[in-house]
């Protein structure tokens, strides 16, 4: 057996799918220096790729906490994932404008699906519906610069995201 997407996967791939869907759907962009309107790009990882584009939303799972029984005498669980969005973008005031965006389009929840790989396509998973995510925020605020901070760095910010899962 080849383990590919388990449910920490499916939430991190859905939530992705999800914030690309109504990118797109929206034709929703930000401006460059220039002037110029630029695409928002989505991006999955803890860490930064510096072949990353500006701007850009970076989600990623951080923790799993306990699954506390959902009931006494029951073996149903009533799980949730931690996930971090970070939003980096080039101007000030946009990181704050595109995290109320995030938060709106993920407020209400959102369908979880489970991924499984595609034999003629490999970079495109069949994708079937597993159950729906609640959300709950922990945290949302701009992240400080910091001395000599990267293009990555200087107009940050950080939403914390519980994501509930009955089952």
């Amino acid at each position: 057996m080849i383990l590919t997407w388990e449910i920490s996967s499916n939430i991190e791939n859905s939530l992705i799918d999800l914030l690309r869907l109504r990118i797109h759907e929206q034709s929703l962009q930000l401006l460059d220096d220039n002037g110029v309107a630029q695409k928002i790009n989505v991006y999955a990882g803890r860490t930064i790729n510096e072949n990353w584009n500006l701007p850009l939303i970076q989600v990623y799972l951080d923790s799993k906490p306990d699954a506390g029984r959902l009931e006494i005498g029951s073996n149903k669980r009533l799980r949730s994932w931690q996930v971090i969005i970070d939003i980096r973008t080039i101007f000030p005031g946009q990181e704050s404008n595109l995290a109320d965006w995030v938060e709106n389009t993920i407020n209400d929840g959102f369908t979880i699906y489970d991924y499984t790989s595609n034999c003629a396509n490999i970079s495109l998973p069949v994708k079937s519906i597993l159950c729906y995510g609640r959300v709950d925020f922990i945290t949302s605020l701009p992240v400080p610069p910091f001395d000599n901070s990267d293009k990555f760095d200087q107009n940050r910010y950080r939403i914390t995201a519980k994501i509930w899962l009955n089952g």
